[in-house]
């Protein structure tokens, strides 16, 4: 009897552990994704997931930062299956600036089918930014609708996941600083870019 009882215990211990080194290797999965992709293309910069979280078990969910000298708020989201990464931020003129990076050999072209705010579709050239690294940039007051198809990724802008809220309010309180500084707690980094 008491030989039995001791199996049991054994068998529950060794289900235990078995949960417990299960977890700590999904846990150990998601978080090395998670690194990897605050860790792509980073720019330097000290990359977040845009709700506080420790990981995300979405890799594509967007990412925020502050640009290191003029502190400047600026999204991402990035597909490191594809070598692709896209920023956003607002221009000095208040216009929201998406930036598409693709690792890529710069020597061949590289084309990709536009559609923005229901104009017609065009294609568009990916410029040169070093050696293994293409870029397209467009800037535009509002954004309804964008999309950038290639031959190796899509990218379809979805609203809900790019806060353009949150970065026109950073950009007005950076160019007033002084006041907002002044009325609340909050530290707010005066304007200073080109």
């Amino acid at each position: 009897m008491k030989n039995k009882g001791k199996f049991r215990l054994t068998k529950s211990v060794r289900g235990l552990l078995w949960l417990i080194l299960s977890l700590s290797i999904t846990w150990a999965y998601f978080s090395f994704h998670s690194y990897r992709t605050l860790t792509y293309m980073d720019h330097g910069l000290q990359w977040s997931w845009i709700d506080n979280r420790l990981i995300s078990f979405n890799n594509f969910a967007t990412q925020s930062a502050r640009e290191t000298q003029s502190k400047q708020l600026i999204y991402r989201q990035v597909d490191v299956t594809q070598h692709f990464s896209v920023f956003l931020h607002t221009t000095n003129n208040g216009h929201f600036l998406f930036t598409f990076e693709k690792e890529a050999p710069c020597s061949t072209a590289y084309q990709a089918q536009l559609r923005v705010n229901e104009e017609p579709n065009k294609i568009v050239s990916f410029s040169c930014k070093s050696a293994n690294t293409i870029v397209y940039r467009i800037g535009k007051p509002i954004f309804s609708q964008l999309s950038l198809i290639a031959s190796d990724f899509n990218f379809n802008l979805d609203l809900a996941q790019w806060d353009l809220e949150a970065l026109k309010v950073d950009d007005f309180k950076q160019h007033n600083h002084r006041f907002f500084q002044r009325r609340s707690n909050e530290t707010v980094f005066p304007w200073e870019r080109d």
